[in-house]
């Protein structure tokens, strides 16, 4: 099974090649041009066709709205045009369940001027939140880039952390017991709207 994954939740573009359960290709790019410009023309310069895939995975967030919804319109399209099916995954599930410390954990990610958590514990996991200055109990996990903020009572950073990869390889394992993928009409950008 081969899978094209597509991560577009921040101002950077990312996309993995995941074949039989393996990582054949990692692209990330970040310039100054927007997710639409970039998208066609990377996939076009490294000659990927969409048609040569079996599945296709997406990030639904959290991240930027708008990059957020191009990149899921886009997979969706693909999935819905060539008859294929798709799975969204969620980058900060993706963080908690590839960082190998104890619960609970306190993944995070800053958006705009908001940082977005979500608790994850042996039984379950939070709604996503806003951080407004609570005390949060737990390990505070997130990307290097994000260090300066400390959520929790110690913190781990990803140096790098591929979300499209790690996405793709969870499409892979969610594919092989439910082939026929989710329903692409169900997918949507997560959205937390601030308090007013």
């Amino acid at each position: 099974m081969k899978i094209l994954s597509l991560d577009t939740s921040f101002s950077f573009l990312n996309f993995s090649v995941i074949e039989d359960g393996r990582i054949v290709l990692l692209h990330y790019l970040d310039n100054d041009k927007k997710t639409l410009e970039n998208l066609p023309k990377v996939l076009k310069d490294l000659c990927i066709s969409p048609e040569e895939f079996d599945a296709f995975a997406v990030s639904v967030g959290v991240g930027y709205l708008t990059s957020l919804r191009i990149g899921v319109t886009f997979m969706k399209t693909l999935a819905y045009i060539l008859k294929k099916p798709i799975v969204s995954f969620q980058n900060l599930e993706l963080i908690a369940e590839n960082t190998p410390l104890p619960y609970p954990k306190i993944a995070y990610l800053k958006i705009s001027n908001n940082i977005l958590y979500q608790v994850f514990t042996e039984k379950g996991k939070s709604e996503i939140k806003i951080y407004s200055g609570e005390e949060i109990e737990g390990y505070g996990v997130s990307l290097k880039m994000f260090e300066e903020i400390k959520l929790g009572t110690m913190q781990f950073f990803h140096e790098f952390f591929p979300f499209s990869t790690y996405g793709g390889l969870k499409a892979y394992r969610f594919l092989r017991e439910n082939p026929e993928g989710e329903n692409l009409f169900q997918i949507e950008p997560i959205y937390v709207k601030p308090p007013v």
